[in-house]
């Protein structure tokens, strides 16, 4: 099947709005999630989020099928990690609808991604990915990115 990218449109936001709220929620570890309400911490994660889903902070495609059929999107931007002063291209979220996931979606975004990286003259790009995210932790690592930081949480009970 053929895929197609375009720029993400105002009328994509709430198809993007649903499935990054879904990925979020899936990816709070699950201690955490015991102590939250999931409306609260939505609308917490609607502030902070807000401008990138809705374009004003990076860049958001949309991959498409002949038919325009949204598959899968990604929003980018750039990193300044606190830790060097190499700014770098960043995946801030990327997502397949599950009935298109293992169909060559995933990795015709990271390869749009890259193309965007150097475009933009990056020298690296990077993203994060849940632990408990085995599927979408071998994809990446088969297409070439390498864990450089583990973040480690500890219950303060």
């Amino acid at each position: 099947m053929a895929y197609r990218l375009r720029p993400a449109k105002r009328s994509d936001e709430p198809a993007i709005w649903r499935a990054t709220m879904e990925t979020v929620w899936a990816d709070v570890p699950e201690d955490e999630k015991a102590g939250l309400d999931r409306r609260t911490f939505e609308g917490a994660f609607r502030d902070y989020a807000a401008d990138f889903v809705e374009g004003r902070r990076g860049d958001r495609f949309v991959a498409e099928d002949e038919a325009g059929r949204l598959l899968g999107y990604m929003i980018l931007g750039e990193l300044r990690p606190f830790f060097s002063p190499q700014a770098v291209g960043f995946v801030y979220d990327i997502w397949v609808s599950p009935d298109h996931r293992r169909s060559g979606v995933a990795r015709f975004l990271l390869s749009e991604a890259e193309r965007w990286g150097r475009a933009h003259g990056y020298t690296k790009i990077k993203l994060e990915v849940a632990e408990r995210n085995r599927g979408a932790r071998a994809l990446y690592e088969g297409t070439g990115f390498a864990i450089e930081r583990n973040y480690m949480g500890k219950r303060l009970d």
